[in-house]
């Protein structure tokens, strides 16, 4: 494997970085992947079962039009797995693959809009068991038009308290003031025009500065599940996945360096990076000290004393993420 030993020292030096790239191309992926998640459930235990789980993809430059659709919970981050979608492709057959191996039964899925499609929505309710949570836009005119007639745009102005069908939060985002308002109804599968729906909303996004905006949403839960109050929390959970995981990996992994061109790779290393997000975020609750809680922080931190405790942490029996005596 391009290992060459030190004969004046007896030590052997780290393999390579294309050592590491020629490894990633020959391994099982998803052999790779079950070991990583069988890990990760030492090391953290399972998901909260009331965690949203979202997919949703990414193409790394330099990958060649690689793209990985990875599956998550949030907020907290746990990595359920990844897919690679194929060649002359897009991610929406990713995605019903990558199904067949995540544990949905009972669970709310949220996905993006290219994901609203009837195959899709079949598939989780009838197939797996779970709910999803769609946003519809211009690729399902129709029912978004039918959603329209039936759900009002939410009100600029109503009690801050609202009501189980309305709900509104204002906070500051990036420098900017922005708020959103939702509002919920139910609605059949007929009036939507859609399988499986069970209730539809529409979500008023203002933000400093910007003409508002107006997205339609629909879900195949109950109008009981989620109150208008809970569902616009759950809408922002999903686009956590974009600074909880895919920020991340861009920033502090710095996956858009990556050189890697051979799809296995690719993947197998997304595997790892997405294992250490992962394992970042159960770091993190463990410490005290705000200042010390980001991914340069972590990475330090398992590299002390020569990667001691990052070796400490993968080989022992039960491993965990406090620092060795």
């Amino acid at each position: 494997m391009g290992i060459r030993k030190e004969s004046a020292t007896g030590k052997y030096p780290a393999p390579s970085q294309p050592t590491f790239c020629r490894l990633y191309a020959q391994v099982s992926a998803l052999e790779v992947e079950r070991a990583v998640l069988a890990f990760q459930r030492q090391v953290r235990g399972a998901p909260p079962p009331g965690e949203l789980i979202v997919l949703d993809g990414q193409e790394p430059n330099h990958t060649r039009g690689q793209r990985v659709l990875t599956a998550v919970t949030v907020p907290g981050q746990h990595y359920l797995g990844s897919q690679m979608v194929a060649d002359q492709s897009n991610e929406i057959p990713a995605a019903r693959d990558r199904f067949e191996r995540l544990d949905l039964d009972g669970k709310a899925v949220s996905l993006d809009a290219l994901h609203t499609q009837a195959e899709t929505a079949r598939a989780l309710v009838l197939e797996h068991g779970a709910d999803y949570l769609l946003t519809v836009k211009g690729n399902q005119p129709t029912v978004q038009e039918n959603i329209a007639r039936h759900v009002a745009t939410p009100p600029v102005a109503f009690p801050p308290e609202g009501s189980p069908t309305l709900a509104r939060t204002h906070e500051r985002n990036k420098g900017r003031t922005e708020t959103r308002g939702i509002r919920t109804a139910g609605i059949t599968p007929e009036q939507a025009g859609f399988p499986l729906a069970a209730q539809a909303a529409r979500l008023r996004r203002q933000v400093d500065g910007r003409a508002a905006e107006t997205v339609t949403l629909i879900t195949s839960l109950a109008p009981t599940e989620p109150a208008a109050a809970r569902w616009l929390e759950r809408n922002r959970q999903h686009w956590a996945i974009e600074n909880g995981l895919h920020a991340r990996l861009d920033v502090s992994r710095r996956d858009d360096q990556c050189r890697l061109k051979n799809r296995n790779a690719v993947w197998v290393h997304g595997i790892f990076a997405r294992l250490a997000n992962s394992l970042f975020m159960a770091w993190r609750t463990q410490q005290t000290k705000p200042a010390h809680k980001t991914t340069t922080d972590f990475t330090a931190h398992m590299a002390a004393e020569h990667a001691r405790r990052v070796l400490l942490t993968v080989t022992a029996r039960s491993p965990n993420l406090q620092a060795p005596s």
